[in-house]
């Protein structure tokens, strides 16, 4: 007979009670073999980035291979990526040392390098560097900078072609393009994922004269809603049956403006799988633009491998992320955007320079300051890493069922509600962040207050942080509201503990929790 104590690892399966409840449970192998695969993943992820590091350092040599002062600096670089390397490799033979505060203290210096690193190779560019028609002699200063590719051009002008390269990486790597697709595309990488729904929002009103009505999904997030409604003459708003009533009855539609997340307040989130194949039937001689925030859902979501094949020629599918959350690694290195749009229109070349004209326009496109922070686009490495915050999401899930079984949780609510449209490593995927209703009514600020008393009573190793957005690797939580001030809740957003960790740290958390 299997001993009652001992506990199994499965997050729908889990004994909640005896957990949370018997200060003497025991757990099987199953636990310990897991954190101990989870430590290894963490110190991979570790491995790769300071590989990033060192493929700076290269370009930062080759950038300043003459100066005293250059080489100096990259040598104590160097030291610092060595010293760096060495704990990792330390962490490797004793993984038990490696839990979440080891493993995020080497994620941080390493962090720090990257933004070092790039603020130097990019600091001396030029913003409108000049033709380089001779080659001076070495004690004539040029007027271009010591790792600066572009000459003649104009940095605002999308002159950039670290930028432009960076952006073909990102293509490549995040958004599944097929070649023939490609050829109807453009991708920018903009200065956050506000430029980059603004730049959708311009494009469509410029080159449609919005003469179409604009619907937006009801539940898109705030910000969105208002940057929509200060640009559009009438932005109308649509719950998502309505908008696939519009779509199914082949009415006009100037612009859709959707999410297959949801933000709070919490409202029913768009069915992309009905609304596209409603689209796939729409008729009409105008264009018809269909803007996707694509950050929630992240790349879990192939929107154009999925649906680009299937759009009428008169449909513009533009999708915009946010890359600051899950599209960094957990680094929070730099805010920015993506932006890519697919449609017929696309395939003339002229049109395409229309988009690049208005990116100019805006000053919308990023920096290449803020690309040389960046590490490469890789999907296998962000595939690892989004995978163990769903991972961390599934017992969230289970763990706020059991709370609200308890009534120490009055309602919770995910970001993205299972389905087979969003899948990742054949799971799918649910988000990191939720939405949490305590018992009684709370306003915004008592939801925060709760929060900052929770931090500050737990221990600084748990990290337990205050703090908004998401899809970092620390256990985030933030209050939310919406504009009438009466529905508000706590959002967490999950990190990527080793599980055995996460389960202590969501033991602490029903300690504290009251019903």
């Amino acid at each position: 007979m299997k001993d009652q104590t001992t506990i199994e690892f499965v997050h729908n399966e889990f004994d909640w009670k005896n957990f949370l409840h018997n200060n003497h449970f025991k757990t099987d192998l199953t636990l310990f073999h897991k954190e101990l695969d989870d430590r290894k993943e963490d110190l991979s992820e570790l491995r790769w980035l300071l590989l990033e590091i060192r493929r700076v350092l290269e370009l930062y040599r080759g950038a300043f291979p003459h100066g005293q002062f250059e080489r100096e600096l990259r040598a104590a670089f160097t030291r610092q990526a060595d010293v760096l390397e060495k704990q990792v490799a330390g962490y490797e033979t004793k993984l038990e040392e490696c839990d979440l505060n080891a493993y995020l203290a080497v994620k941080y210096e390493i962090r720090t390098l990257f933004k070092q690193l790039g603020a130097i190779v990019a600091g001396s560019d030029w913003q409108s560097p000049c033709k380089r028609l001779k080659n001076p002699p070495p004690d004539v200063p040029e007027e271009a900078g010591f790792a600066q590719e572009e000459q003649g051009t104009y940095m605002r002008s999308y002159g950039s072609e670290t930028v432009k390269e960076y952006e073909e990486a990102s293509l490549a790597a995040f958004y599944s393009l097929s070649a023939d697709i490609r050829k109807q595309s453009v991708g920018f990488l903009t200065t956050s994922g506000m430029k980059a729904l603004e730049l959708a929002l311009i494009a469509y009103k410029t080159f449609t004269r919005e003469t179409l009505p604009f619907y937006y999904q009801k539940g898109f997030y705030c910000e969105g809603v208002d940057l929509a409604k200060t640009l559009m003459i009438t932005p109308l708003e649509l719950d998502p049956a309505e908008i696939y009533m519009e779509v199914e009855a082949n009415k006009p539609i100037g612009c859709l403006l959707v999410d297959p997340g949801m933000c709070w307040p919490v409202r029913p989130a768009v069915d992309l799988a009905r609304l596209f194949e409603g689209l796939s039937c729409h008729k009409q001689s105008q264009p018809l633009y269909v803007i996707v925030d694509r950050t929630l859902t992240s790349v879990a979501n192939p929107l154009f491998e999925r649906y680009a094949d299937r759009l009428p020629p008169h449909v513009v599918l533009i999708s915009v992320e946010s890359g600051i959350k899950y599209m960094q690694y957990g680094l929070e290195l730099a805010n920015v955007g993506y932006l890519v749009a697919v449609g017929r229109t696309l395939r003339s070349e002229s049109h395409r320079e229309k988009w690049v004209a208005l990116l100019s326009l805006l000053d919308a496109g990023a920096d290449p300051l803020t690309v040389r922070q960046l590490p490469a686009p890789d999907l296998k490495r962000l595939t690892a890493r989004l995978s163990r915050l769903n991972r961390n999401a599934y017992w969230m899930d289970a763990f706020l069922s059991h709370m609200a079984r308890e009534g120490k949780v009055a309602a919770f609510y995910r970001s993205v509600e299972p389905s087979s449209q969003y899948d990742l490593n054949g799971r799918n995927w649910i988000g990191s962040v939720f939405y949490i209703q305590l018992p009684g009514h709370r306003s915004e600020q008592e939801y925060q207050a709760w929060i900052d008393d929770f931090v500050v009573s737990s221990p600084e190793e748990v990290h337990f942080v205050s703090g908004g957005s998401f899809g970092f690797d620390t256990f985030r939580m933030n209050a939310v509201g919406d504009v009438s001030g009466k529905e508000n809740a706590l959002r967490v957003s999950v990190g990527r503990d080793p599980l055995g960790q996460l389960l202590l740290k969501l033991k602490y958390m029903y300690s504290y929790v009251q019903p």
